[in-house]
């Protein structure tokens, strides 16, 4: 078969099912007593540098999805407008904890700076952290691998961690020990648009021991996702933001690359094994009929594979069980980029892979 040919849209199955293309998150906020009589509370600040007056608009997502109606705030040109306890006074919440989508218009996404910090009031003093808005397009997305550092001392912190799903995703959360050891797995579905926090995630959440320099690898193998920790010290309360740090995981399949014309010959490879294809397929979009490409992979000892796309859109389709994709899109992608991504499965193990894409 001719094989120039693959997928649609599959850039845009990434971007956020509830957030905008110009959105950021900011991935934890929240409202409520804390302890020893304490209050928790967000403020978040926004300031316009542009010459002309725009609008963002907030939500507040919690587990449960969307928490809230839309919240329309006015940024007059060259201002600075500041919500003190946000989630409490504008979203109604007594005692909630989520995440806060801020929606701006594209003119005006690079023009407005957002800041948001999360403190704790008692008598011993005011302590808390800046928990920085993330863009929704920079999230985690099916393949990544996104780390989240544990204190290094048990003892005098307790380790909180969350996520906010831009997509639907699916994560497989790992605890690795300070020397490689991996001490607990768990596989979760998250609905789009939720945020979730495990306070003392590590015994809460992955039902094992916290131990000084653990390390929470959360694995996405579908959507997308903005992970982050907090590390609070025990005697004091006060806590300390920990960002996650995206990386890829490594590759054991053997993902040898792309048979263009399924002649039995790797056309494309991933030579240096990153999970990525060294040079994109041409897909081209006026031809009236599907292009067509093999993927050609084995599990790390040469078992058979499966195959099953991620994050794709419905002109990609996976025609037969040895890794035969149809794509067929439409003239609108002509001149512009994209890539599919594809879970293989072998030997037990699974990893997802990037093919890139050019429409011609």
């Amino acid at each position: 078969m001719n094989v120039k040919s693959l997928i649609t849209a599959a850039s845009l199955a990434l971007l956020p099912l509830t957030a905008g293309a110009a959105s950021f998150i900011i991935p934890a906020a929240g409202t409520g007593p804390g302890a020893n009589g304490s209050q928790w509370q967000s403020e978040v600040t926004l300031h316009n540098v542009s010459a002309v007056a725009t609008t963002a608009t907030l939500t507040f997502h919690d587990a449960t999805g969307l928490a809230s109606s839309p919240l329309a705030v006015a940024l007059p040109a060259r201002t600075t407008t500041s919500i003190a306890d946000i989630v409490k006074t504008k979203f109604g919440k007594d005692a909630a904890t989520g995440a806060i989508e801020v929606a701006l218009p594209d003119a005006d996404f690079s023009r407005v700076a957002i800041t948001s910090r999360t403190f704790n009031v008692s008598a011993a003093g005011e302590f808390g952290q800046d928990i920085p808005a993330v863009k929704a397009s920079e999230a985690a997305a099916a393949g990544d691998l996104a780390i989240l550092t544990a204190p290094s001392s048990v003892s005098a912190y307790r380790f909180n961690f969350g996520l906010y799903t831009v997509a639907a995703a699916d994560v497989t959360w790992e605890l690795v020990r300070a020397d490689g050891t991996v001490a607990a797995t768990k596989t979760v579905s998250y609905a789009a648009g939720t945020q979730l926090q495990y306070g003392s995630g590590v015994a809460t959440f992955l039902g094992a021991e916290a131990k000084d320099g653990d390390v929470v690898q959360a694995n996405v193998t579908k959507g997308s996702a903005i992970f982050y920790g907090s590390a609070v010290n025990n005697a004091s309360g006060d806590p300390t933001f920990v960002p996650s740090v995206k990386t890829r995981p490594e590759i054991r399949m053997n993902f040898e690359g792309v048979d263009l014309d399924e002649n039995g010959t790797v056309d494309i490879k991933d030579a240096d094994r990153d999970g990525t294809l060294d040079a994109a397929i041409d897909i081209h979009t006026d031809q009236g009929f599907p292009n067509y490409f093999r993927i050609v992979a084995a599990g790390e000892h040469g078992e058979p594979a499966t195959f099953e796309l991620v994050d794709a859109g419905s002109d990609a389709q996976l025609i037969d069980s040895i890794g035969t994709i149809a794509l067929a899109p439409g003239i609108a992608l002509h001149g512009q980029s994209g890539s599919l991504k594809v879970r293989i499965s072998a030997g037990g193990s699974a990893a997802v892979v990037t093919l890139p894409l050019n429409y011609r």
